[in-house]
């Protein structure tokens, strides 16, 4: 561990083993000698505003004005964008306070303003403490919960790394034995068994349905799968049997959009070459949102118009039937954004620390096996001890020169921590 000190802007070598690297300081600082898209995911929880003086000077949390301490930790946001990978996540635990008996919703402010500085939010975790403090409040509900929010660059969104076989979670009842019926079958396959099985191909939309969704319409079924496969039965569609990913499906537009402009054809006159209307111009548009490819039949026209060759013709023609129905994942069910979890305790620290099981979560379902993890304010360096554990590269950032002798001894370091940027 070793410090570049070629320059001003100089940043720090990474680790190379899982030995969690201690960066001793004020956070801003510490954070601008990390280098840039190094970190694969940041996990922390920052000193709540007004709530405990920890005696350092430069600590967040004692701000004079809420306002102040939402800026600063919008700054501290910015420099953690910039050393993020465009694969990685960020996740962040802060707590609200009250101000003259008046709850700030301190968290939600954040988080707007974050959104406001190139962060997309794609979570609102309730962490639930089922062994919340006792509060002596009472004229008013006590809390028993904090928000984590889970962000990502706004930029890099379909393209961050999230593994969520990593992280699911047993089903607590004995689930009902799936459908003896093939998930998917080609179409041949299809064809010979539809008599022999009874296969459908059109749902039966409830038509011979007594139970308790028989007066429900079709559409309001959409929000409940167990709703749909019990009303419209099981039943097979044809799907393409290729999977296309963002940056195929891209590839293919720009060659669709390449042969069109070569052929000098507008996108009005191929809709109206195939009687569509406003069709054709979504085949063409790169944008992730108002994009669309060809269905395999609309595939086999456009090849011949544009005069397409056959590179593609594989992934956008080939088809199978899938089956419609409900099935319980094998490997358990997404654990929701609902976690309940208790704090730990420390005893040679006075306060709730993180459990384990949070950054743990995170770790395994947003950190590939070769990236890093980044804890900011480090505390008592859980998300370190973590991420060792786990075989995953870390850095821990923290100001309190108490809480870097907790660290070194629950990590099992007998390194010095980086302090020195001169």
């Amino acid at each position: 561990m070793r410090i570049n000190n070629k320059n001003e802007d100089s940043r720090i070598d990474l680790p190379k083993d899982t030995t969690p690297l201690i960066l001793e300081g004020d956070v801003l600082e510490c954070l601008k000698k990390i280098p840039d898209n190094s970190i694969s995911v940041v996990v922390t929880s920052p000193p709540y505003w007004n709530l405990r003086d920890y005696e350092v000077e430069g600590q967040i949390g004692q701000e004079k004005t809420i306002e102040e301490y939402i800026k600063k930790m919008v700054d501290v946001g910015n420099e953690i964008k910039r050393v993020l990978r465009d694969d990685g996540c960020y996740f962040l635990n802060i707590g609200d306070s009250y101000y003259n008996g008046n709850l700030q919703m301190i968290p939600s402010r954040v988080a707007y303003e974050m959104q406001t500085n190139g962060w997309r939010l794609r979570n609102f975790i309730v962490w639930y403490k089922p062994n919340h403090m006792p509060s002596p409040i009472q004229n008013r509900f006590a809390t028993t919960w904090e928000p984590i929010f889970f962000f990502i660059k706004n930029e890099t969104y379909k393209k961050y790394y999230f593994n969520l076989d990593e992280i699911r979670v047993k089903h607590k009842t004995k689930e009902e034995k799936g459908s003896n019926l093939p998930e998917t079958l080609s179409i041949e396959e299809f064809n010979k068994l539809k008599d022999k099985l009874n296969l459908k191909v059109e749902p039966s939309n409830g038509k011979n349905y007594e139970g308790k969704f028989k007066d429900t319409k079709r559409i309001n079924l959409g929000a409940s799968p167990g709703a749909r496969s019990v009303v419209c039965g099981e039943y097979y569609s044809l799907q393409r049997k290729h999977k296309i990913d963002d940056d195929l499906k891209f590839e293919i537009i720009v060659y669709l959009r390449d042969k069109r402009v070569e052929k000098g054809i507008s996108t009005k006159e191929i809709d109206e070459h195939f009687r569509y209307k406003d069709t054709a111009g979504h085949w063409f548009r790169t944008d992730y949102s108002g994009s669309s490819l060809p269905k395999p039949d609309d595939w086999v026209k456009l090849k011949e118009l544009l005069d397409l060759d056959e590179r593609y013709d594989k992934i956008m023609t080939e088809q199978h039937y899938v089956l419609q129905t409900v099935r319980p994942h094998p490997n358990g069910k997404n654990p929701g954004d609902m976690w309940k979890m208790k704090t730990a305790k420390l005893k040679d620290a006075h306060f709730a620390v993180f459990p384990e099981e949070l950054p743990q979560r995170v770790i395994k379902a947003c950190c590939p096996k070769d990236g890093i993890v980044l804890d900011p304010f480090a505390g008592s360096g859980t998300t370190g001890k973590v991420a060792r554990e786990l075989g995953r590269k870390s850095i821990l950032i923290e100001i309190n020169p108490g809480y870097i002798k907790i660290i070194k001894e629950r990590c099992k370091l007998n390194t010095k921590p980086l302090t020195s940027w001169s």
